[in-house]
């Protein structure tokens, strides 16, 4: 009875009625009490649904995370989603809280418990708590690799630890990851 099925992902499948939309789980129960203008699939117990314009993500219950509708959401990736509003970029956990009082230029996924984030051109790392890890933003920042990550700062690179404090007085012209403690430099 309903217009047009979308395939099952995750254990739900997105359903249209009268051009709107909502999620039937594998027993056909239809589990939102709002109809929504789209649909996305489901990813680990998630999925995005959009309504006038603006996108949440809901549960497998059809709870929505966040009281908040955001211009962009994604998948939960290693426990948060990035989200967009008014061009600004934010996480939020599962329960929808969001996890930085900053809304950032851009923020990239979580890797090892850490996120890169741009503010202002400038590049720096952030927590599961949205706590900056260094106090010095940087031109270009990578991934902890065995505990240190590369930054690049006028044109120089040196590594911080995972509570933000240069390895080195000396800044480089390149530096290669860290491996059994050590990292080549040049």
């Amino acid at each position: 009875w309903f217009d047009e099925f979308k395939d099952f992902f995750d254990g739900y499948a997105g359903v249209n009625l009268g051009d709107k939309w909502n999620f039937i789980n594998t027993d056909g129960k239809i589990i939102s009490d709002t109809w929504y203008d789209w649909v996305y699939n489901f990813d680990d117990g998630y999925a995005a649904v959009q309504l006038d314009n603006k996108l949440n993500l809901i549960d497998r219950n059809g709870k929505r995370v966040s009281n908040t509708w955001y211009n962009w959401v994604d998948y939960f990736h290693n426990g948060y989603a990035r989200v967009r509003l008014n061009n600004k970029w934010n996480f939020v956990d599962k329960n929808g809280k969001l996890i930085s009082d900053t809304w950032f230029d851009w923020v990239d996924y979580f890797h090892n418990g850490y996120a890169k984030v741009e503010l202002d051109d400038k590049l720096n790392l952030i927590d599961r708590n949205g706590k900056c890890v260094s106090n010095t933003w940087f031109d270009e920042i990578g991934y902890f690799c065995n505990g240190y990550a590369r930054v690049k700062l006028n044109r120089k690179w040196n590594f911080i630890d995972t509570i933000g404090k240069c390895v080195s007085d000396t800044w480089y012209d390149w530096v290669y990851c860290f491996i059994d403690g050590y990292a080549r430099v040049i």
